[in-house]
């Protein structure tokens, strides 16, 4: 990739487009118990290989690289995908075991997303899911949840169940080192500019329709300077995350560091542009019917996973990069 997707590169994404916008459209967030992936997504995307981007060929992968992984989380997030989807990808790429691995791939087995919370874990995710997975900046661990006592609770984002699990087993698998915890981030912060892109979509064919005083309200500029500052805040944030999958992908000592900046950089455009489009919609921008409320959910969720502002700046400030 040279700045942006080419070649093989938009070959993908377009296919990850039309596959996702079949298989896990919007819409469906707006029908009962439509949270999470359910078994039969789940062994869709394993059949297309969607789970084994980034896993080696020699590992029983597709063998391509960080930059495919965050062109198919893009896609994932303009349909606020579930999270377990990323959970399942990271699994795959953790895993040692190769019968665990090749059922992962292939979605045979589930896996929910464990989150640190003080003395427990937030785990997101199917209730169907057998494993949960822990990632941290220093290591990841794959535990079994046959026999974890989860507790649900009321989740904010329609797209995900979220429960709360007091004790975990010991791990079935771990692996240190911050790999994993990269793959993480460039999948949040994909889905994240998937967001802002889809609020930005959502808003400009809104402003082409909607008149008041008989001129469409895209002509007044209110609505065209805050449409403007969508798609600068957006541009940015899917720039750095084309460059941080580039820097991870050919191995830079400073990938690291832009990868926060990418993962900074998506929190920031998904937050604003979510919230600007409820408000340049006006009143039907909070309705439960339309698909607004969706991304702006969907977004809270994924700006505190895999990275939050406090701890992403902080890191940033002692970050040294390569020329």
């Amino acid at each position: 990739m040279f700045l942006a997707p080419e070649g093989d590169e938009a070959e993908i994404a377009d296919a990850a487009a039309a596959f996702l916008s079949d298989a896990l459209p919007i819409e469906r967030l707006h029908a009962p118990d439509c949270a999470d992936m359910d078994a039969s997504l789940r062994a869709l995307l394993g059949e297309m290989g969607w789970f084994a981007l980034a896993l080696p060929e020699a590992r029983g992968g597709s063998g391509l690289t960080a930059v495919e992984h965050a062109l198919f989380f893009r896609e994932v997030g303009r349909q606020c995908g579930p999270i377990d989807i990323l959970a399942q990808a990271l699994a795959a790429n953790l895993c040692s075991s190769a019968e665990r691995r090749e059922a992962l791939v292939a979605g045979a087995k589930g896996v929910a997303m464990l989150v640190a919370d003080g003395d427990c874990w937030r785990l997101l995710g199917s209730h169907e899911a057998e494993l949960g997975l822990l990632v941290t900046p220093e290591d990841a661990s794959l535990y079994s949840l046959a026999d974890a006592a989860c507790e649900d609770r009321a989740a904010l984002d329609p797209a995900n169940s979220l429960r709360v699990v007091s004790a975990l087993p010991d791990p079935l698998e771990s692996r240190e080192g911050e790999q994993l915890w990269q793959l993480g981030q460039l999948g949040a912060a994909a889905m994240l500019v998937g967001i802002g892109e889809a609020a930005l979509d959502l808003i400009v064919d809104y402003a082409k329709v909607r008149e008041t005083f008989g001129r469409p309200i895209g002509a007044y500029q209110a609505v065209r300077h805050a449409c403007a500052d969508m798609a600068i805040r957006t541009e940015a944030a899917r720039a750095q995350l084309w460059y941080a999958s580039t820097a991870l992908k050919e191995s830079r000592g400073d990938a690291s560091a832009h990868i926060d900046a990418a993962k900074h950089l998506a929190n920031e455009a998904a937050m604003g542009s979510a919230d600007a489009n409820i408000q340049l919609h006006g009143g039907i921008g909070v309705t439960d019917e339309h698909d607004a409320h969706l991304l702006l959910k969907h977004a809270l969720l994924l700006t505190r996973i895999f990275g939050s502002k406090r701890g992403l700046l902080s890191r940033l400030l002692h970050a040294r990069l390569e020329d």
